[in-house]
């Protein structure tokens, strides 16, 4: 137990290059993060976050079934992430362009349309993910009607992957 505390209040485990890095980000990153996700707008970006997550696990739970899932695709899959997670950002950028260059003060109206769209957006992929992965019980017919069209275009999409002739 000692040598636990010794370690855990070493200095040396501290002040490495890159922990020095990490915190020097953190203090350039974290207030540009507060200003930006601030005022409601750190929910709307969670929830986006939390239906991409169910995306990323629907998707795969998908892929296992129809035994489709390349690691080419994921790799695409991961970058495609990245940038829908950024676009939020753009978002808020457009807002604070439109009152320094403008002087139109809105209250996010880029940011909140950006972020609720590509909530729904993905929200219609993780509906479609779940019922291809034959969880397709859980999700109330209207909603299925609701989603056919992204429930085909998934489909199809897997079945040509599985086929060879899409990639």
């Amino acid at each position: 137990m000692n040598r636990f505390l010794q370690s855990f209040f070493s200095l040396d485990s501290l002040l490495k290059p890159t922990n020095l890095g990490a915190a020097f980000a953190g203090t350039i990153i974290g207030p540009i993060l507060t200003e930006a996700f601030g005022s409601g707008k750190f929910w709307a970006f969670l929830l986006f976050f939390a239906i991409i997550v169910a995306d990323w696990i629907t998707g795969m739970a998908a892929a296992k079934k129809d035994v489709t899932y390349s690691s080419e695709y994921g790799i695409s899959g991961a970058l495609r992430t990245l940038l829908m997670l950024w676009i939020p950002f753009i978002g808020w950028l457009l807002d604070k362009v439109s009152l320094t260059v403008f002087g139109i003060n809105q209250p996010g109206y880029a940011f909140f349309a950006i972020t609720i769209m590509l909530s729904y957006h993905t929200w219609e992929s993780m509906t479609a993910n779940a019922y291809r992965a034959g969880w397709e019980k859980w999700i109330p017919k209207s909603v299925t009607s609701f989603v056919s069209s992204e429930i085909k275009a998934k489909t199809e999409r897997a079945q040509k992957q599985k086929d060879g002739t899409s990639k």
